[in-house]
């Protein structure tokens, strides 16, 4: 899949999120836009740690294993980021983060949906 279509992908699957999330609590244009930035840088890292041009592509990084792994990385900072701020020190550096592990997370999935699959 191209780096486009793995942004684009990104990009839908953060609106939806910071949609939900605005919905819990208020958000500011700073933090959609770390929100942003991070699920964007997300949906390309796997592709920056694998070249696809490489005959290594699609090992570790794009793995079944690193797949559950970003699940379970997104739940926990999604789940995190709606507690209330006083109990979170940082929570814009956690939101950046559960939005840089969505853009990961949704370029597997869109990777898992081609003819290649992903390797265990």
């Amino acid at each position: 899949m191209r780096k486009g279509a793995h942004i684009i992908i990104g990009v839908l699957a953060f609106f939806g999120y910071a949609y939900l999330l605005s919905l819990l609590r208020e958000t500011t244009s700073e933090v959609f836009l770390l929100g942003l930035f991070a699920v964007i840088t997300g949906s390309i890292m796997p592709d920056i740690l694998e070249a696809p041009t490489s005959w290594k592509h699609r090992r570790i990084f794009h793995s079944k294993r690193a797949l559950k792994c970003m699940a379970g990385a997104f739940g926990i900072t999604a789940a995190i980021g709606v507690l209330p701020s006083p109990f979170i020190p940082h929570a814009f550096l956690v939101y950046g983060l559960s939005c840089f592990v969505l853009g990961y997370l949704f370029h597997l999935l869109a990777d898992s949906t081609t003819k290649r699959g992903l390797p265990e």
